[in-house]
């Protein structure tokens, strides 16, 4: 879930160099509702500034709609953080050589 869309290309060449299925994509707050709920995936990779909403408080949001979800917020800002215990943080600048199922979870989660 990033609004640029090179970003998003190359999350999925990562994730699934790593592994991981991607179930789908989205740009904004309202795209990535839509696809969580229709792809219920177990995991997802969030930038924490979207055209719509922030990251932080969408994975809040995603979070009770299906707890046990994990949430991987990413930004260019290395400050963001994680979420109090909702969602871990990675830099985007540090998701290459990251352990994403560390993350994100096993090879059969969605990212």
């Amino acid at each position: 879930m990033d609004d640029d869309p090179g970003f998003r290309r190359i999350a999925r060449t990562l994730l699934e160099a790593r592994g991981l299925s991607v179930a789908g994509e989205a740009a904004d707050g309202a795209q990535a509702r839509a696809a969580c709920a229709e792809q219920r995936p177990t995991a997802l990779l969030l930038d924490v500034n979207l055209p719509d909403t922030n990251g932080p408080e969408l994975a809040r949001e995603l979070i009770a709609e299906a707890p046990g979800l994990r949430i991987l917020l990413t930004s260019t800002d290395p400050s963001v953080g994680p979420v109090d215990g909702i969602a871990d943080f990675l830099p985007k600048t540090e998701l290459v050589g990251a352990d994403l199922h560390q993350y994100l979870g096993g090879p059969d989660n969605h990212g």
